[in-house]
């Protein structure tokens, strides 16, 4: 799944340190827990949970999630959306992972 195609129903990272843990379980192999993603009727998919994870995953360099990384749930329920996971980074002041060290 293309990373840019999924919203995100945050304004800002409650925890933005928390993406330094994170990336260098990522750089040594390590599988973070996946992340729950919702579709909605029209198409659109959202995270309902792992806001940080999928921020980690893209400051990788990665810019798809593995199948395994995700779970996908079809849903009605509507849940604010505040762009990507690009924007949710540059509201928090991160343009790439020197930023949150």
């Amino acid at each position: 799944m293309e990373i840019l195609e999924i919203l995100v129903s945050q304004r800002k990272l409650r925890a933005p340190k928390q993406l330094c843990g994170m990336l260098d379980a990522l750089k040594s192999g390590q599988v973070l827990p996946p992340i729950e993603l919702i579709r909605d009727a029209h198409g659109a998919v959202q995270i309902m949970d792992g806001h940080h994870r999928l921020s980690a995953i893209w400051l990788s360099g990665r810019r798809k999630l593995h199948p395994e990384e995700y779970v996908l749930i079809e849903s009605d329920r509507y849940r604010p959306r505040f762009g990507t996971a690009v924007d949710l980074l540059r509201r928090c002041g991160i343009a790439d992972h020197r930023d949150i060290r």
